[in-house]
């Protein structure tokens, strides 16, 4: 997987994302303060999540699939202070992971979930997750409702690239300045975007793929996985689910049948 997968988009991730974050981080500690199990996130990251709930107390676990973000965030853990990180995070893929402990909650935040780019991966990651959680335990995870009036709007197979944002280099080095351009496949709910990156006379650019998924056609993959729905949100308020915005999935094993 190429999503994140470059020198410089861990150096800019957490400011790129702490506005975003804000209220999704209040709500991951909220909920893992209701567990005093294993709690296990997938695609961790930098640490912008994990490290702080590691600070207060949580007995949490992390995997990541990107060597460069997992070196961002042991350098900011060595930083704080936090001892114990190495033990606790594995360089991993989501799909096939195996760790040697079940855990009370298990959330993947971030609309990471919609890297993946096949049902089959989505279904493999899907089931990976059930073996992992206690029979008891949680899955949260979140991605954005499909607007399609706005995914329409990138139609054209060959748009220009369009300025996002610029940050300066935190070893002082340079400004980065980060454009994109993105195109959709409707027909297979998909949506191809390319980062760039140009610090003085260097330019990167980074590939990333994101899906989007239906309401109907999640709760299809989750039953087809083994869980059933305890709760749809919008947002991370807890709101009553009304088509629009962040989907807030929880998920719980379904009860085995009785053969």
């Amino acid at each position: 997987m190429e999503n994140y997968c470059n020198p410089l988009w861990p150096l800019i991730y957490d400011e790129q994302n702490q506005v975003r974050h804000k209220d999704e981080f209040a709500f991951y500690a909220k909920e893992c303060s209701a567990h005093s199990g294993h709690v296990l996130e997938i695609a961790c990251g930098t640490g912008m999540i994990l490290l702080p709930l590691l600070k207060q107390g949580v007995d949490i676990y992390g995997i990541d699939i990107s060597e460069q973000m997992l070196e961002q965030l042991f350098a900011r853990a060595e930083s704080e202070n936090i001892p114990g990180v190495h033990g606790r995070i594995s360089r991993q893929n989501m799909i096939d992971f195996r760790m040697d402990l079940t855990f009370d909650l298990i959330f993947i935040p971030a609309r990471s979930f919609l890297h993946l780019q096949t049902q089959d991966d989505q279904l493999a990651c899907l089931r990976n997750i059930h073996r992992h959680l206690s029979d008891s335990g949680r899955f949260i995870l979140n991605f954005f409702t499909p607007d399609l009036p706005l995914l329409l709007t990138c139609m054209d197979p060959d748009p220009e690239y369009r300025h996002f944002d610029r940050y300066h280099h935190p070893d002082g080095k340079g400004v980065i300045n980060l454009s994109n351009r993105r195109t959709i496949d409707l027909t297979e709910q998909v949506q191809h975007i390319t980062w760039r990156f140009e610090m003085d006379d260097n330019i990167y650019e980074s590939p990333m793929t994101v899906n989007w998924i239906y309401k109907k056609e999640f709760k299809l993959l989750a039953k087809l996985s083994g869980f059933t729905v305890s709760n749809l949100y919008s947002g991370f308020g807890k709101s009553v689910y009304n088509g629009e915005g962040v989907m807030v999935w929880e998920l719980k094993k379904a009860p085995q049948q009785n053969s």
